[in-house]
């Protein structure tokens, strides 16, 4: 088996293993719920009491905490379309998984603890944490996929700022510049401004900070409404890999 052949094989299987890890994570979200004994609860105020001070939190937390771990699964289907996929990126998708394993803990901790600024706090460090590492994967498999951009950037520069030159051709320049990497860096912000955002409101409202969660689902419907159109690429020459490319992210993105 060739060189390139083993990669992409493991390249496969990591793809593999990350679905699986994200099938657990959602699944195990679940069994952070507990059924309260009849020696715990036993009569209809107490049963009363509890629906309102810990169920419907834990529903509500339970829905945002699989909302977010789904988001983060459907960005790893987008990043793994992309053709090119170092050891260091799965490498460090790998350590994006072992964090992504944390939020059953963290829900389990918040359907406790939710009313509790500490609570909060670090159920928003772990989202934030791992937001950061899918975008720093996104950079650099954007640097890896259009190394050639890189390496000729400042040659691109001066052919621009000659009036006379009639330009470089470089492939996938266009494809860096705009278009749907564009788009898939607006979704992979989404969790970062909302983890942010409810990191802040942790010291002033729990609550409110474990609302603003709720601001990825809004932010990823809008950013997908308003870029769909904007990552139309038929006006422009593109080759048959680049082609290929675009209508594999477009497929993750918008389900096409």
């Amino acid at each position: 088996m060739a060189k390139n052949d083993l990669f992409n094989n493991l390249t496969d299987r990591h793809a593999a293993v990350t679905d699986g890890v994200f099938a657990i994570a959602m699944t195990i979200l679940v069994l952070e719920f507990a059924v309260p004994t009849m020696t715990e609860i036993s009569s209809g105020v107490a049963l009363n009491e509890y629906f309102i001070s810990f169920l419907v939190p834990s529903i509500l937390i339970y829905f945002i905490s699989f909302y977010l771990v789904y988001n983060f699964w459907e960005n790893t289907v987008i990043l793994f379309n992309f053709k090119r996929i170092s050891y260091s990126i799965l490498t460090l998708n790998m350590l994006t998984m072992a964090t992504v394993c944390l939020i059953p803990f963290a829900t389990g901790f918040l359907f406790k603890f939710y009313h509790y600024t500490n609570a909060n706090v670090f159920f928003s460090l772990l989202i934030l944490v791992i937001s950061l590492l899918y975008l720093l994967i996104f950079m650099l498999l954007i640097r890896h996929n259009f190394k050639e951009y890189f390496d000729k950037k400042e040659e691109i520069k001066s052919a621009i700022q000659d009036s006379h030159n009639d330009g470089v051709e470089l492939p996938n320049l266009k494809l860096y510049l705009k278009g749907v990497t564009l788009t898939l860096f607006y979704l992979l912000m989404a969790p970062v401004i909302s983890s942010i955002i409810s990191l802040v409101l942790a010291f002033v409202s729990p609550f409110l900070s474990l609302l603003s969660f709720l601001l990825i689902f809004i932010l990823v419907f809008i950013i997908r409404m308003r870029r769909i159109s904007k990552d139309n690429f038929n006006a422009i020459d593109l080759t048959e890999d680049e082609q290929e490319f675009i209508d594999n992210i477009r497929k993750s993105i918008y389900g096409e």
